[in-house]
């Protein structure tokens, strides 16, 4: 009886979904949503990362609790994906919220409606299993954290000081101005590099959000291999942009 029940445990696992690629893309978009100085998680997870406290105060801690957010939910699906098991039973991103709600309430609400979902999935011993159902009712919420992300970080990048561009007055020596000019190329240079940085870090936050929605949309096909492969193209592709957002 017991190597009859040790071959058919053996059966079942093999017939469990392969969710590796769900877990490697939601890996690599919890790296793209945080600054280049954040924590990485771990590859597998060996257990949900938690959002980091956030001590900023003004837009960029609000800017900062929507990434750790996200990163937070987005670890916790790679974690499923692994057939992990989530044990943080109370809303995980509660303390987030407040930092948010001054500058983008709908940004906010997202954040505790996502972090009622995390502290469901616990309470309920979840594991890889429901995973299609975690990614179906976490997406509108976090397409909600995408859009208040969206919108902060352009006004933060708004208030920001514009490069000097002016160029040497007239009189200025000749040896001056050159050096001058050298300067002020220099400095166009580094905004020219600080502004494809920006819009790298733009683009691989759309494209987590347009990953995400492809998951949404295809919860039954989350183990298919034609998903995976589709999965591991947009991994690629946001690595390249952590690489080209980390260079600014």
């Amino acid at each position: 009886m017991r190597p009859f029940r040790l071959l058919l445990l053996a059966q079942l696992a093999a017939c469990a979904p392969d969710y590796t690629a769900v877990r490697d893309w939601a890996s690599q978009a919890r790296d793209a949503m945080l600054p280049i100085e954040a924590p990485r998680a771990p590859r597998p997870p060996v257990a949900p990362v938690p959002a980091a406290p956030v001590t900023q105060d003004g837009r960029a801690g609000a800017v900062l609790a929507l990434q750790e957010g996200a990163a937070a939910w987005l670890g916790m699906l790679a974690f499923l994906a692994d057939d992990g098991w989530p044990r943080q039973r109370e809303n995980p991103l509660t303390d987030l919220v407040a930092k948010v709600q001054p500058y983008d309430p709908e940004g906010a609400a997202g954040l505790h409606e996502l972090g009622e979902v995390m502290a469901y999935a616990a309470r309920r011993d979840t594991r890889a299993p429901w995973l299609s159902t975690a990614v179906e009712r976490g997406d509108p919420s976090f397409q909600k954290i995408i859009g208040a992300l969206q919108r902060q970080s352009a006004a933060m990048a708004a208030e920001g000081p514009s490069p000097s561009r002016g160029d040497p007055p007239r009189g200025v020596p000749p040896a001056r101005r050159t050096l001058a000019q050298e300067v002020a190329a220099m400095r166009q240079a580094d905004a020219d590099r600080q502004r494809i940085a920006q819009d790298a870090r733009a683009a691989a936050l759309a494209r987590v959000g347009e990953g995400h929605a492809f998951l949404a949309a295809h919860t039954d096909e989350l183990s298919r291999s034609d998903t995976a492969r589709l999965l591991r193209v947009q991994e690629m592709e946001l690595r390249r942009l952590v690489l080209l957002g980390a260079a600014g």
